[in-house]
């Protein structure tokens, strides 16, 4: 498209050239004395063949600067399309300026209407060395503007080419950042503190009317644990120990413990919680909420107790767990600025840890209103009687029958 709109263009410069020519048509009656003004329809038969002749093309002198402008038009048309390469059009310029050049120097035109302006102080040069010289200027110009015009393109090329590199960076990072957030905050938290500004003093906190808690220790674990050349200065220790936390942090992968939030891990004791969903209670359906919270977090218990033993046979070890498990209102919340820790608080938590505190290795240790939650739920519970509780008094508790419990199902 831009060949055929320069070729076309330059055509039409080089065709006006040509049309700037006149017929003069009465010449041949300047000898008999008539004029254009008489009628020639009368008899001129005495006029000999020989003394007709035929028209002739005389340059019309008034329209020399006319094929001037076809032949600027002709230049400036090719620095008209700005996605050319400037060499392309150089070179384009450079033919057709070459082009209208000699055309200058070799048509008629030019040299009369330059002898008719001889009487002017300003034409000592010859028209077609000015338009020549005019052209050579314009295409010196037009060069400069194209070179301009690719000078600018490609600096906005790198800089759209820079930019987008640089949000891509910026996309990779926000989601590195998501993912380790979402590591060491539940995903409804981390959420909250990618989507909204919130200074250092702003507390994120969260109240829930049901919640279950449960603790799950391995106590024997501290006998295993020794600083010796053989354990590598208790290294092999604490690689079994993290080897037992990993898998136990793969179960909460599962689609059915979802709704399961892993709180922390106080050395050898591994802290969950069920139900932590913002904005999401339901008074209507309470109970059985409350039921699939407590009942979930036993199911999960039994999981952990099933993995245990995997891992003990695999490593030739007897770790057992001792889990505690309550339920009851919470409150959640983050704390911190630079390292933000998520965490929950409330009598239900402390009651939890004491459930484990004071519970027997191998077996599930719940209170006795989490014991009624679970009977309903179709759990079969063992009475322990009376337990003394530190800071609680004196609590009748029960263990959960589970199939890894001594005489369970």
């Amino acid at each position: 498209m831009f060949l055929v709109s320069v070729l076309l263009i330059g055509a039409c410069a080089v065709i006006n050239l040509f049309q700037t020519y006149v017929i003069q048509d009465f010449s041949i009656f300047d000898d008999f004395n008539i004029t254009k003004s008489q009628n020639l329809t009368g008899n001129v038969t005495d006029l000999t063949p020989d003394l007709i002749v035929s028209p002739q093309l005389f340059p019309d002198v008034d329209s020399a600067p006319t094929y001037l402008y076809s032949s600027v038009l002709t230049l400036a048309s090719i620095s008209v399309f700005l996605r050319v390469g400037y060499v392309l059009k150089l070179f384009l310029t450079a033919l057709a300026l070459i082009t209208h050049i000699a055309l200058f120097a070799s048509t008629e035109i030019f040299n009369e209407y330059h002898k008719r302006d001889l009487d002017n102080e300003f034409s000592m040069f010859p028209y077609a060395a000015k338009a020549g010289l005019v052209l050579v200027f314009l295409a010196a110009l037009l060069h400069i503007l194209d070179r301009q015009i690719e000078f600018t393109s490609r600096t906005d090329f790198l800089w759209k080419d820079k930019l987008k590199f640089e949000q891509e960076e910026v996309e990779t990072m926000r989601g590195i950042n998501k993912i380790l957030l979402e590591n060491i905050l539940p995903a409804h938290v981390a959420e909250h503190f990618l989507t909204s500004v919130a200074s250092e003093e702003d507390l994120y906190h969260e109240r829930y009317s049901s919640i279950a808690v449960m603790f799950a220790s391995i106590p024997n674990y501290k006998e295993f644990y020794d600083e010796t050349d053989v354990n590598k200065q208790g290294l092999e220790c604490l690689r079994l120990l993290n080897e037992i936390i990993c898998d136990f942090d793969k179960l909460l992968l599962k689609p059915k413990f979802s709704c399961i939030e892993k709180i922390k891990t106080i050395g050898s004791t591994y802290m969950i919680a069920s139900g932590l969903r913002p904005g999401k209670e339901d008074q209507t359906d309470a109970n059985t909420k409350e039921e699939h919270t407590v009942a979930i977090l036993v199911e999960f218990a039994i999981a952990l107790m099933t993995i245990l033993d995997q891992i003990n046979r695999e490593s030739f070890q007897r770790f057992k767990l001792r889990i505690g498990l309550s339920h009851g209102p919470v409150i959640a919340g983050v704390v911190g600025a630079q390292k933000p820790q998520y965490d929950i608080w409330g009598n239900t938590v402390n009651v939890a840890s004491r459930m484990d505190s004071t519970g027997v290795m191998g077996r599930i240790h719940v209170t006795d209103d989490t014991a009624k939650v679970l009977m309903n739920a179709g759990y079969v519970c063992e009475c322990r009687g009376p337990t003394y509780v530190k800071g609680k008094g004196t609590l009748t508790t029960y263990f959960v029958k589970t199939p890894n419990s001594t005489g369970g199902l």
